[in-house]
Protein backbone atom coordinates (compact mmCIF):
# COMPACT_ATOMS: atom_id res chain seq x y z
CA UNK A 1 0.00 0.00 0.00
CA UNK A 2 2.75 2.36 0.91
CA UNK A 3 4.78 1.49 -1.96
CA UNK A 4 1.30 2.46 -4.71
CA UNK A 5 1.02 5.50 -2.77
CA UNK A 6 4.65 6.39 -3.66
CA UNK A 7 4.31 5.50 -7.22
CA UNK A 8 0.91 7.71 -6.99
CA UNK A 9 2.70 10.79 -5.66
CA UNK A 10 5.95 10.40 -7.83
CA UNK A 11 3.74 10.53 -10.68
CA UNK A 12 2.02 13.60 -9.39
CA UNK A 13 5.29 15.42 -9.09
CA UNK A 14 6.84 13.89 -12.48
CA UNK A 15 3.32 14.99 -14.53
CA UNK A 16 3.85 18.50 -12.59
CA UNK A 17 7.48 18.77 -14.15
CA UNK A 18 6.43 17.89 -17.10
CA UNK A 19 3.27 20.56 -17.21
CA UNK A 20 5.94 22.85 -15.86
CA UNK A 21 8.61 22.52 -18.93
CA UNK A 22 6.09 22.79 -21.59
CA UNK A 23 4.18 25.47 -20.09
CA UNK A 24 7.37 27.17 -20.30
CA UNK A 25 8.32 26.32 -23.31
CA UNK A 26 5.41 27.21 -25.31
CA UNK A 27 3.62 30.57 -26.10
CA UNK A 28 2.56 32.90 -28.31
CA UNK A 29 6.03 33.93 -29.66
CA UNK A 30 7.62 31.19 -31.85
CA UNK A 31 9.80 28.46 -29.79
CA UNK A 32 10.14 24.85 -29.31
CA UNK A 33 10.70 22.55 -26.78
CA UNK A 34 14.80 22.56 -27.32
CA UNK A 35 14.77 26.18 -26.34
CA UNK A 36 14.02 26.02 -22.84
CA UNK A 37 16.90 23.26 -22.47
CA UNK A 38 19.33 25.51 -24.77
CA UNK A 39 18.81 28.26 -21.67
CA UNK A 40 19.14 26.10 -18.93
CA UNK A 41 22.60 25.02 -20.04
CA UNK A 42 23.45 28.66 -20.59
CA UNK A 43 23.17 28.74 -24.72
CA UNK A 44 19.94 30.42 -25.33
CA UNK A 45 20.27 33.79 -26.83
CA UNK A 46 18.66 36.83 -25.19
CA UNK A 47 15.75 37.59 -27.13
CA UNK A 48 14.23 34.04 -25.61
CA UNK A 49 15.70 34.55 -22.56
CA UNK A 50 13.80 37.32 -21.61
CA UNK A 51 10.36 35.62 -23.35
CA UNK A 52 11.18 32.69 -20.89
CA UNK A 53 12.33 34.79 -17.22
CA UNK A 54 10.66 37.66 -17.54
CA UNK A 55 6.85 37.04 -19.28
CA UNK A 56 6.48 32.86 -18.75
CA UNK A 57 8.47 32.07 -15.92
CA UNK A 58 6.26 34.45 -13.51
CA UNK A 59 3.09 33.56 -15.24
CA UNK A 60 3.60 29.86 -14.57
CA UNK A 61 4.51 30.66 -10.96
CA UNK A 62 1.59 32.56 -10.47
CA UNK A 63 -0.43 29.63 -11.79
CA UNK A 64 1.46 27.47 -9.51
CA UNK A 65 0.83 29.18 -6.08
CA UNK A 66 -2.47 30.45 -6.64
CA UNK A 67 -3.67 26.66 -7.96
CA UNK A 68 -1.70 25.43 -5.28
CA UNK A 69 -3.33 28.08 -2.77
CA UNK A 70 -7.13 27.07 -4.36
CA UNK A 71 -7.22 23.74 -3.74
CA UNK A 72 -6.29 23.36 -0.17
CA UNK A 73 -8.78 25.57 0.49
CA UNK A 74 -11.04 23.26 -1.55
CA UNK A 75 -9.67 20.24 0.57
CA UNK A 76 -10.11 22.40 3.89
CA UNK A 77 -13.69 23.48 3.09
CA UNK A 78 -14.75 19.98 2.16
CA UNK A 79 -13.57 18.40 5.52
CA UNK A 80 -15.38 21.23 7.23
CA UNK A 81 -18.55 21.09 5.66
CA UNK A 82 -17.99 17.36 4.87
CA UNK A 83 -19.20 17.69 1.23
CA UNK A 84 -17.25 17.09 -1.76
CA UNK A 85 -18.98 19.51 -3.46
CA UNK A 86 -17.46 22.42 -1.37
CA UNK A 87 -15.44 25.06 -2.88
CA UNK A 88 -14.18 28.27 -2.34
CA UNK A 89 -15.76 29.69 -5.24
CA UNK A 90 -19.28 28.15 -5.21
CA UNK A 91 -19.26 29.25 -1.22
CA UNK A 92 -19.04 32.79 -2.38
CA UNK A 93 -14.95 33.62 -0.61
CA UNK A 94 -14.15 34.04 -4.68
CA UNK A 95 -17.18 36.34 -5.13
CA UNK A 96 -16.20 38.48 -1.85
CA UNK A 97 -12.84 39.07 -2.26
CA UNK A 98 -13.28 40.17 -5.66
CA UNK A 99 -15.83 42.52 -4.37
CA UNK A 100 -13.44 44.28 -2.29
CA UNK A 101 -10.60 44.14 -5.12
CA UNK A 102 -13.36 45.89 -7.52
CA UNK A 103 -14.46 48.47 -5.35
CA UNK A 104 -10.59 49.51 -4.47
CA UNK A 105 -9.51 49.26 -8.17
CA UNK A 106 -12.51 51.36 -9.32
CA UNK A 107 -11.83 53.85 -5.96
CA UNK A 108 -8.09 54.03 -7.11
CA UNK A 109 -6.28 56.87 -9.15
CA UNK A 110 -3.44 55.04 -9.99
CA UNK A 111 -3.50 51.70 -11.60
CA UNK A 112 -0.58 49.85 -9.68
CA UNK A 113 -3.31 49.48 -6.43
CA UNK A 114 -3.40 45.45 -7.62
CA UNK A 115 0.19 45.31 -6.58
CA UNK A 116 0.25 47.52 -3.49
CA UNK A 117 0.71 46.02 -0.09
CA UNK A 118 -2.67 46.72 1.30
CA UNK A 119 -4.41 44.40 -1.02
CA UNK A 120 -3.98 40.69 0.69
CA UNK A 121 -5.66 41.86 3.99
CA UNK A 122 -8.81 43.69 1.79
CA UNK A 123 -9.06 40.75 0.30
CA UNK A 124 -8.98 38.19 2.67
CA UNK A 125 -11.43 40.80 4.75
CA UNK A 126 -13.93 40.29 1.91
CA UNK A 127 -13.49 36.75 1.60
CA UNK A 128 -14.39 36.40 5.42
CA UNK A 129 -17.15 38.46 4.83
CA UNK A 130 -18.90 36.03 1.85
CA UNK A 131 -18.57 33.34 3.80
CA UNK A 132 -19.67 34.55 6.97
CA UNK A 133 -23.16 35.76 5.49
CA UNK A 134 -23.37 32.04 3.87
CA UNK A 135 -22.80 30.69 7.38
CA UNK A 136 -25.74 33.01 8.84
CA UNK A 137 -28.04 32.18 6.15
CA UNK A 138 -27.54 28.63 6.20
CA UNK A 139 -28.21 28.48 10.24
CA UNK A 140 -31.82 26.93 10.85
CA UNK A 141 -32.91 27.10 14.10
CA UNK A 142 -32.07 24.79 16.38
CA UNK A 143 -30.18 22.46 13.83
CA UNK A 144 -26.75 22.11 12.87
CA UNK A 145 -25.57 23.45 9.20
CA UNK A 146 -27.41 21.14 6.37
CA UNK A 147 -24.08 20.79 4.06
CA UNK A 148 -26.31 21.13 1.05
CA UNK A 149 -28.32 24.09 2.33
CA UNK A 150 -24.85 25.46 2.61
CA UNK A 151 -24.00 25.17 -0.55
CA UNK A 152 -27.31 26.55 -2.30
CA UNK A 153 -26.42 29.21 -0.22
CA UNK A 154 -23.27 29.94 -1.34
CA UNK A 155 -24.40 29.68 -4.58
CA UNK A 156 -26.81 32.44 -4.26
CA UNK A 157 -24.18 34.61 -2.35
CA UNK A 158 -21.85 34.46 -5.12
CA UNK A 159 -24.15 35.31 -7.66
CA UNK A 160 -25.30 38.37 -5.52
CA UNK A 161 -22.02 39.77 -4.82
CA UNK A 162 -20.97 38.79 -8.55
CA UNK A 163 -23.97 41.27 -9.77
CA UNK A 164 -23.27 43.77 -7.39
CA UNK A 165 -19.29 43.78 -8.78
CA UNK A 166 -20.95 44.56 -12.82
CA UNK A 167 -23.17 47.25 -11.26
CA UNK A 168 -19.79 48.67 -9.99
CA UNK A 169 -18.38 48.13 -13.53
CA UNK A 170 -20.89 50.99 -14.90
CA UNK A 171 -19.35 53.46 -12.77
CA UNK A 172 -15.45 53.20 -13.57
CA UNK A 173 -13.37 54.15 -16.81
CA UNK A 174 -12.57 51.33 -19.79
CA UNK A 175 -9.24 50.61 -18.06
CA UNK A 176 -10.38 49.58 -14.66
CA UNK A 177 -13.89 48.35 -16.63
CA UNK A 178 -11.12 45.64 -18.92
CA UNK A 179 -9.51 44.71 -15.80
CA UNK A 180 -12.32 44.02 -13.50
CA UNK A 181 -13.50 42.22 -16.44
CA UNK A 182 -10.39 40.45 -16.80
CA UNK A 183 -10.35 38.99 -13.27
CA UNK A 184 -14.17 38.04 -12.85
CA UNK A 185 -13.61 35.79 -15.98
CA UNK A 186 -10.18 34.29 -14.29
CA UNK A 187 -7.42 36.23 -16.02
CA UNK A 188 -4.13 35.34 -14.70
CA UNK A 189 -3.10 38.72 -13.40
CA UNK A 190 -0.49 38.65 -10.71
CA UNK A 191 2.00 37.06 -13.76
CA UNK A 192 4.85 39.98 -12.60
CA UNK A 193 7.85 39.77 -10.41
CA UNK A 194 6.12 42.47 -7.80
CA UNK A 195 3.31 40.70 -7.28
CA UNK A 196 4.35 37.35 -6.95
CA UNK A 197 7.27 38.86 -4.55
CA UNK A 198 4.13 40.59 -2.14
CA UNK A 199 1.83 37.22 -2.54
CA UNK A 200 3.68 34.11 -2.14
CA UNK A 201 5.48 34.76 0.91
CA UNK A 202 1.82 34.92 2.81
CA UNK A 203 0.14 31.78 0.82
CA UNK A 204 3.63 29.64 1.13
CA UNK A 205 3.27 30.20 5.08
CA UNK A 206 -0.23 29.00 4.66
CA UNK A 207 0.78 26.22 3.13
CA UNK A 208 2.63 24.90 5.51
CA UNK A 209 0.37 26.15 8.33
CA UNK A 210 -1.99 23.74 6.71
CA UNK A 211 0.19 20.87 6.02
CA UNK A 212 1.27 21.25 9.76
CA UNK A 213 -2.65 20.54 10.87
CA UNK A 214 -2.93 17.43 8.95
CA UNK A 215 -3.64 15.02 12.30
CA UNK A 216 -6.60 17.40 13.45
CA UNK A 217 -8.23 17.46 10.14
CA UNK A 218 -8.17 13.86 10.63
CA UNK A 219 -9.86 13.70 13.91
CA UNK A 220 -12.47 16.47 12.64
CA UNK A 221 -13.37 14.30 9.43
CA UNK A 222 -14.62 11.85 11.95
CA UNK A 223 -18.20 12.25 13.15
CA UNK A 224 -18.79 15.10 15.89
CA UNK A 225 -19.04 12.74 19.04
CA UNK A 226 -15.97 10.95 18.30
CA UNK A 227 -13.96 13.69 17.48
CA UNK A 228 -14.88 15.69 21.21
CA UNK A 229 -14.52 11.74 22.95
CA UNK A 230 -10.75 12.06 21.04
CA UNK A 231 -10.35 15.70 23.05
CA UNK A 232 -10.65 17.95 19.80
CA UNK A 233 -11.66 21.43 20.53
CA UNK A 234 -14.23 20.55 17.81
CA UNK A 235 -15.53 24.80 17.69
CA UNK A 236 -11.55 26.27 17.61
CA UNK A 237 -10.48 23.52 15.22
CA UNK A 238 -13.61 24.41 12.87
CA UNK A 239 -12.97 28.50 12.66
CA UNK A 240 -9.01 27.94 12.33
CA UNK A 241 -9.96 25.35 9.32
CA UNK A 242 -12.48 27.75 8.00
CA UNK A 243 -9.77 30.84 8.36
CA UNK A 244 -6.77 29.31 6.68
CA UNK A 245 -9.16 28.48 3.63
CA UNK A 246 -10.71 31.96 3.13
CA UNK A 247 -6.74 33.65 3.59
CA UNK A 248 -5.82 31.21 0.83
CA UNK A 249 -8.58 31.31 -1.62
CA UNK A 250 -9.02 35.48 -0.87
CA UNK A 251 -5.30 35.77 -1.47
CA UNK A 252 -5.31 33.41 -4.55
CA UNK A 253 -7.85 35.56 -6.75
CA UNK A 254 -5.54 38.42 -6.03
CA UNK A 255 -3.18 36.11 -8.26
CA UNK A 256 -4.85 34.44 -10.70
CA UNK A 257 -8.51 36.21 -10.74
CA UNK A 258 -11.78 34.37 -10.14
CA UNK A 259 -10.91 30.80 -10.54
CA UNK A 260 -14.05 28.44 -9.78
CA UNK A 261 -14.36 24.72 -9.32
CA UNK A 262 -10.47 24.18 -9.09
CA UNK A 263 -10.50 23.14 -5.36
CA UNK A 264 -13.41 21.15 -6.12
CA UNK A 265 -12.01 19.24 -8.14
CA UNK A 266 -8.60 18.94 -7.03
CA UNK A 267 -9.24 17.84 -3.45
CA UNK A 268 -11.50 15.24 -5.02
CA UNK A 269 -9.41 13.37 -7.55
CA UNK A 270 -6.62 13.60 -4.32
CA UNK A 271 -8.52 11.79 -1.68
CA UNK A 272 -9.96 9.26 -4.64
CA UNK A 273 -6.22 8.86 -5.25
CA UNK A 274 -4.50 8.61 -1.99
CA UNK A 275 -7.31 8.22 0.83
CA UNK A 276 -8.49 10.50 3.20
CA UNK A 277 -5.82 10.70 5.55
CA UNK A 278 -4.81 14.56 5.39
CA UNK A 279 -1.22 13.69 5.66
CA UNK A 280 -1.25 12.56 1.87
CA UNK A 281 -4.24 13.70 0.34
CA UNK A 282 -3.73 17.66 1.46
CA UNK A 283 0.36 17.53 -0.53
CA UNK A 284 -1.87 16.02 -3.33
CA UNK A 285 -4.57 18.37 -3.65
CA UNK A 286 -1.59 20.92 -3.87
CA UNK A 287 0.11 18.99 -6.88
CA UNK A 288 -2.90 18.75 -8.64
CA UNK A 289 -4.27 22.06 -8.57
CA UNK A 290 -0.92 23.12 -9.82
CA UNK A 291 -1.13 21.17 -12.77
CA UNK A 292 -4.51 21.90 -13.42
CA UNK A 293 -4.65 25.59 -13.53
CA UNK A 294 -1.10 25.54 -15.11
CA UNK A 295 -1.79 23.23 -18.01
CA UNK A 296 -5.16 25.47 -18.42
CA UNK A 297 -3.32 28.11 -18.66
CA UNK A 298 -0.55 26.49 -21.16
CA UNK A 299 -3.88 25.13 -23.33
CA UNK A 300 -4.82 28.60 -23.43
CA UNK A 301 -1.96 30.05 -24.60
CA UNK A 302 -0.98 27.36 -27.01
CA UNK A 303 -4.55 26.31 -28.61
CA UNK A 304 -6.78 29.56 -28.30
CA UNK A 305 -3.91 32.23 -29.43
CA UNK A 306 -5.30 35.47 -30.72
CA UNK A 307 -8.41 34.75 -28.74
CA UNK A 308 -8.01 35.63 -25.61
CA UNK A 309 -9.86 33.99 -23.44
CA UNK A 310 -8.98 33.93 -19.55
CA UNK A 311 -7.73 30.56 -18.07
CA UNK A 312 -10.72 30.58 -15.60
CA UNK A 313 -13.66 30.12 -18.51
CA UNK A 314 -10.94 26.70 -19.58
CA UNK A 315 -10.92 25.66 -15.82
CA UNK A 316 -14.51 25.90 -15.79
CA UNK A 317 -15.04 24.02 -18.94
CA UNK A 318 -13.46 21.33 -17.07
CA UNK A 319 -14.46 21.79 -13.72
CA UNK A 320 -18.86 22.04 -14.30
CA UNK A 321 -19.16 18.89 -15.68
CA UNK A 322 -17.05 17.08 -13.03
CA UNK A 323 -19.82 19.69 -10.55
CA UNK A 324 -22.57 17.72 -11.51
CA UNK A 325 -21.40 14.37 -12.10
CA UNK A 326 -20.54 14.70 -8.14
CA UNK A 327 -23.83 16.97 -7.43
CA UNK A 328 -25.82 13.56 -9.56
CA UNK A 329 -23.07 11.09 -7.83
CA UNK A 330 -24.21 12.42 -4.64
CA UNK A 331 -28.18 12.11 -5.07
Amino acid sequence: MLKKSSFKAFSLLLLLAVVIYLSLSVGYSRSSLTDLAQLLVGQGDQAQNFIITSIRLPRVLACLIGGGSLALAGSLLQTLTRNPLADSGILGINAGAGLVITIMIGLATDSSIETTSSLPIFAMLGGAGAILLVYLMSLQKNRSINPNRLIITGVGVSSMLSGIMVAILSLTDDNKMTSIISWLSGKITGNDWTSLAIFSPFLILLWLLTLSRSRSLNIMALNEQTALALGLRLQRERLITLGFATALASLSVVLVGNITFLGLVAGHISRRLLGSQHQASLPASLLIGMILLTSSDTVGRLLLVGTGIPTGIIVSLLGAPYFLYLMLREN
